[in-house]
């Protein structure tokens, strides 16, 4: 920086002038002082523009003003601004010429601070007779470091050490002035010294660049434990911006590669339950980090190790028998601790489940009406098991191992699945499937329907049950409608003929090779009408067994109607029921009874003995049987 300017002749005589004038003012009384201040520090960030203010104190008033702006350059001033009145001018050749400016009340403003502004600023301020005043400030001046980045060492770092290791560099650049460095461990600072020590120490070096501005060097010198291998080491740059601002930067986090001996062996078997034809698969894992040897090994007659092949730390057995059970375990040999052997082992078993047994073997052939047929299922296993029957893969017969068949009927034939399983080991199971045959003569159920369609027609509807399956006949004069059905063992008959006689008879029949069975029926013609009060009746006449019930039904119908006529006799002979025309009840009226008859179902079952009797041998009472005055009913 250029020094202060001589002053010439002008100048001197300027000097001259104003001493005289001081000196007259003085005499008078009349002169006044000058005072100037201005902060003692001023704090600016580099990059960033500051402000100086001057803020001058005239004891007196006065037009005769001017302001001027130094830099002090070691004991020397060099003037970078001059005002005086309305005019001012920036100093050519300066390291601020173009970068400052002042403002009406004398503020001195700096653009883009640089590092070498941390220099003293003075402000000088003159008021004619009053005299001169000047003020200096310290302009301090901060750069924020970069962010710190951490260099960590690649070699692995043995507990086993002695002397503490070059652990990590952490560096920081362009701060000013120079930052501080400290080192954290999971975000904890460590108490390291600069000191050399067997425990932990820093190294660190600053370097001032020829920017001016500083990089900052740290070197972590530490002695790990075994609980490091799991922590993190960062270190943190702390500097000061303007104002007392203290701000830091954290780097990046890292672990140290520690190496440690084994401490504990264990001995991993997957899966942990087995069962024959799985593949097992063996895991020795130590909890040291140093470089180990892996052995295994199995025990022989409770006493004889046979050494396995393995593959590092792991080996493999595809589809395990049951006699692969026994005593496993590893062997770890630590390069570290020398002639230091550890040893982890288990008893593996594995579990089984044999085919399963049928008695009797079969094959399953019986005859219907048969008793006390049993099948057993047994499988023997490793643990216990669970027996479960089913039918047509998904009706359950039975929770038992044996199939119980107390009487043998041809719905009992078909498929049967024995599902043997070991609940306490996952997919260890086994089934069988055996086919049971009902053979034997046919049984017959049979419906009957009567309806009109384009007249009278009766349906006859026969299931026949046997095996083999039965051929079946249907006979009747006029040509019928026959339809039949068969599935398995099961064959039905549908029988359809028009009723154009009076009395009709039917038969169907099955036969097969055990024997036959013959369903017989009459069939009367009656009217058909239908009835609001029920359903309809038919007037049928069952071959068989059925006609001794049909005599039986009748002789009841008989009794209950002699009783209740004597009880409607006694009632009037007292005097109960008075009788009269108007309780006169006109049963001569056949529409309401002639056309009853009885409709079953196809898919209903309804005892052939089932039927409206409408008078004895199907025959409709007169109404004369009634009586001349008919039926009395109490008097209202």
């Amino acid at each position: 920086m250029s020094s202060a300017a001589k002053p010439g002749p002008a100048s001197v005589s300027g000097s001259l002038c104003l001493t005289m004038l001081i000196l007259i003012l003085a005499i008078t009384g009349i002169i006044g002082t000058v005072q100037v201040s201005t902060p003692p520090v001023v704090e600016a960030e580099i990059g960033k523009p500051i402000n100086i203010p001057c803020v001058p104190e005239i004891s007196t008033p006065s037009t005769m003003k001017y302001v001027q702006w130094f830099v002090m350059e070691k004991n020397t001033r060099q003037r970078i601004y001059f005002q005086d009145g309305e005019s001012s001018t920036v100093d050519n050749g300066t390291d601020y010429t173009g970068r400052i400016r002042v403002n009406k009340n004398y503020t001195l403003t700096i653009d883009h601070v640089k590092l070498g502004d941390e220099r003293t600023f003075l402000c000088q301020v003159g008021a004619g007779p009053a005299g001169s005043g000047e003020a200096t400030t310290e302009l301090k001046v901060y750069g924020a470091p970069e962010v710190p980045e951490i260099i960590p060492t690649e070699a692995r770092v043995s507990v086993m050490k002695i002397n503490p290791s070059d652990i990590a560099l952490c560096r920081t650049r362009n701060g000013y002035p120079a930052p501080n460095i400290t080192w954290y461990k999971d975000h904890t600072p460590l108490q390291a010294t600069t000191k050399i020590n067997h425990k932990m120490y820093v190294m660190s070096k600053a370097t001032q660049e020829p920017n001016g501005l500083y990089t900052i060097e740290s070197t972590l010198y530490y002695l790990p434990e075994k609980k490091d291998k799991d922590s993190k080491f960062y270190c943190e740059v702390s500097y000061r911006m303007p104002s007392g601002v203290d701000k830091m930067k954290e780097s990046d986090r890292f672990s140290i590669p520690v190496t440690y001996p084994t401490e504990n062996v264990e001995f991993l078997i997957q899966p942990s339950v087995l069962k024959e034809a799985d593949n097992m698969t063996m895991e020795c894992k130590s909890d040291g980090s140093s470089p180990v040897e892996y052995t295994f090994y199995r025990v022989r007659d409770g006493k004889e190790e046979e050494d396995l092949e393995s593959n590092g730390n792991t080996i493999e057995i595809n589809g395990v028998k049951r006699m692969d059970s026994g005593i496993y375990g590893c062997r770890v040999l630590d390069l570290e601790v020398e002639d230091k052997y550890f040893d982890s082992n288990k008893t593996i078993i594995i579990n089984y489940l044999d085919p399963i047994g049928l008695k009797p073997k079969g094959p399953y052939i019986f005859t219907d009406g048969d008793r006390d047929v049993n099948v057993s299922c047994d499988a023997k296993g490793s643990q216990q098991t669970s027996v479960v029957w089913t039918k047509h893969k998904k009706t359950v017969v039975s929770f038992m191992n044996v199939l119980r068949l107390p009487v043998v009927t041809f719905d009992d034939s078909g498929n049967y699945i024995c599902k043997v399983t070991v609940p306490s080991i996952p997919n260890l199971t086994r089934q069988k499937s055996i086919s049971i045959v009902v053979k034997g003569p046919p049984e017959v159920n049979c419906t009957e329907k009567k309806f009109s369609k384009n007249g009278p027609h009766f349906n006859l509807t026969c299931m026949f049950k046997g095996n083999p399956a039965p051929e079946v006949t249907c006979n009747v004069k006029q040509a019928p409608t026959i339809r039949y059905h068969q599935n398995n063992y099961i064959v039905v008959s549908e029988l359809i003929v028009p009723l154009t006689e009076e009395r009709l008879n039917l038969m169907c029949n099955g036969a097969n090779v055990y024997g036959s069975t013959t369903h017989n029926l009459t069939v009367y013609r009656g009217s058909m009408t239908v009835s609001t009060r029920g359903p309809p009746t038919a007037d049928v006449s069952h071959g068989r067994s059925s006609g001794g019930v049909v005599i039986v039904v009748i002789i009841v119908c008989i009794l209950l109607l002699a009783i209740l006529g004597a009880v409607l006799y006694f009632l009037y002979k007292k005097g109960k029921i008075p009788c009269g025309r108007s309780g006169k009840q006109d049963i001569t009226q056949t529409d309401a009874h002639d056309d009853i008859v009885v409709e079953v179902k196809n898919d209903q079952k309804v005892p052939e003995e089932t039927v409206l009797l409408q008078g004895v041998n199907g025959e409709k009472k007169p109404p004369s049987d009634q009586g001349e005055e008919g039926i009395c009913r109490p008097s209202e």
